[in-house]
């Protein structure tokens, strides 16, 4: 598990409570209906979180809410997994988690699952991602709740480029191949 660096002197943030509860509204009113990919000229449709990141990854947000923030997404994901139509039958859903800048993480629907043909596959020297070993399970180390048709893949990921390093943990969760 990514773990997040802490001096010892944890303060508490203002108005974490509410602004949860804003985030939790609008993330719920976001995804009432059922978004269509195409409408969005990228061919698919995806939701970053409405939360401000100097709150999401700020050493001082518990991981409490974290967890609370992962949970809203997978079940948001659920949510549109059943409401989908007949018509909507080839759409393809799942939630971004993304660790330690949990602020990165979100939800996408891509318009069928030809989409995923060679998607997890980034082994260039800017991008990889490297599969994270079978034992680890976000949902365990997370005490998370998932519905038993929903799957799960981790990656570790490695950015590297002229001015940015970056490594972190990427985990779909969802309609995954």
């Amino acid at each position: 598990m990514v773990q997040w660096e802490f001096d010892g002197s944890k303060r508490k943030i203002r108005g974490l409570r509410r602004r949860y509860k804003t985030l939790v509204n609008d993330l719920t009113d976001l995804t009432k209906t059922m978004p269509n990919p195409n409408d969005y000229g990228l061919g698919y449709w995806h939701l970053h979180l409405p939360f401000s990141q100097e709150y999401i990854d700020s050493k001082n947000t518990p991981n409490k809410l974290r967890r609370d923030i992962m949970q809203k997404l997978i079940e948001r994901v659920d949510y549109l997994i059943n409401i989908k139509t007949k018509e909507q039958s080839d759409y393809c859903i799942y939630a971004i988690v993304s660790l330690p800048n949990l602020f990165d993480s979100q939800i996408v629907v891509f318009p069928d699952k030809s989409w995923f043909d060679g998607f997890f596959e980034r082994n260039s020297k800017e991008q990889k991602w490297i599969p994270l070993d079978s034992d680890r399970n976000i949902i365990k180390e997370w005490n998370l709740v998932l519905s038993s048709d929903l799957k799960v893949r981790g990656f570790k990921e490695i950015i590297s480029d002229d001015d940015i390093n970056y490594e972190g943990e990427i985990w779909f969760i969802g309609e995954l191949n």
